[in-house]
């Protein structure tokens, strides 16, 4: 009986030891992400006018002027041509963006106006064929939704700036269907992006009537900003948004595979300017500040990573996550090095949740069996 008792309390010990594991691993392996990014080598893009995008699988797309660029396989840093946009308006300085859609088959790019600067239109094209449509829609920046609507942040100068939600299915595009969902920005459009559950956040960047500050990021839960999409009220950012962050210009934004939210640009106006960084905040803080806790305080460095690879003064960084590599790519404007910071070392638990509930079950069973054989 001493010795089935002695089995029985090391079994349970073991068992509840494993079972600690489980509940911390996953907890633990997200926050290495925010604390683990570290250089490593940079990329060039195919020109210092170049924008990029990163797709679901891992590979860099990029546009100069019109011309369509791709990786040939994720990491590889090498870019193969697909070709060129038709019929594209794109002015002498370039495009405002390119977005790859979820499922990796579409490109969106915004024209910034064209050569006229009043020709604001948004191409959505097949990859890699590049067959597609231009829509006739103001814009600034833009994410997918889904594999069909496009959030944009548009707005005229002077104006509040808006965010739409673009049918890319629309059969008319001289005149697409683009509802507004948040309307009432206080001042220029800025960055947007979705969180894992489906929430927005967009940016004022560069505040105008406020009171809302210049890179001040808003959040709208997913229940909220669908139901404007579906017919309902738009919702206003400055009354019904959730305040989360306010740093530099909030363009672009961006998420990480762990929660992280990644806030681009800068400030040369603020008192004092806010700019030469980008900034990684930790995915925990992110959910306090949507869970209501108020705008994560951009100056504490457990919350805020600010990092800046490039040593020279005024650096505005764009900036975008490769989940697949567990990667953040930044660029300054007018480079075309791409400044790497990689967190592959500080991925995943040696034993994964689901291995360490396999070591657990096999141990009980084993301690069942020796007891049995024993008694």
């Amino acid at each position: 009986m001493t010795t089935i008792r002695r089995f029985s309390w090391l079994r349970s010990s073991s068992f509840l030891f494993l079972l600690s594991l489980l509940l911390l691993s996953s907890r633990d392996a997200r926050a290495d992400v925010f604390s683990s990014y570290q250089p490593a080598p940079s990329f060039s893009l195919p020109s210092a006018s170049a924008l990029f995008d990163v797709g679901s699988d891992g590979r860099v797309v990029s546009l100069d002027g019109a011309t369509v660029y791709r990786e040939s396989a994720p990491g590889s840093r090498a870019f193969t041509m697909l070709g060129t946009l038709p019929a594209g308006d794109i002015p002498s300085f370039g495009a405002a963006f390119i977005r790859v859609s979820p499922s990796g088959s579409q490109i969106a790019v915004g024209n910034n106006g064209g050569a006229s600067f009043a020709n604001f239109q948004v191409g959505v094209f097949s990859l890699p064929a590049l067959t597609g449509t231009w829509f006739n829609a103001g814009h600034f920046d833009a994410a997918w939704i889904d594999n069909r609507f496009l959030a944009v942040t548009a707005g005229a100068f002077g104006s509040p700036g808006v965010v739409t939600a673009l049918d890319t299915a629309s059969p008319n595009p001289a005149s697409p269907s683009n509802v507004t969902v948040i309307a009432n920005v206080g001042g220029a459009s800025g960055g947007i992006a979705f969180d894992a559950a489906g929430n927005l956040y967009t940016a004022n960047g560069f505040q105008e009537s406020g009171p809302s500050q210049t890179g001040e990021v808003h959040a709208f839960k997913k229940a909220a900003w669908t139901a404007a999409q579906a017919g309902g009220t738009a919702l206003n950012f400055e009354t019904q948004g959730i305040p989360i962050v306010d740093l530099l210009s909030g363009s672009p934004l961006a998420f990480d595979l762990a929660g992280d939210l990644l806030v681009g640009g800068g400030n040369s106006f603020g008192s004092p300017p806010d700019g030469n960084y980008f900034a990684i905040v930790d995915a925990p803080a992110v959910q306090t500040a949507l869970a209501g806790g108020g705008l994560v305080n951009g100056a504490d460095s457990s919350k805020v990573r600010k990092l800046d690879p490039d040593s020279g003064a005024g650096s505005f960084y764009s900036v975008a996550a490769n989940a697949t590599r567990r990667e953040i790519y930044a660029v300054n404007v007018g480079s075309a090095t791409v400044f790497v910071y990689s967190a592959a070392a500080a991925a995943v638990p040696a034993v994964p949740p689901l291995g360490l509930l396999a070591c657990a079950s096999l141990l009980l069973l084993a301690g069942r069996r020796r007891v049995r054989a024993r008694a």
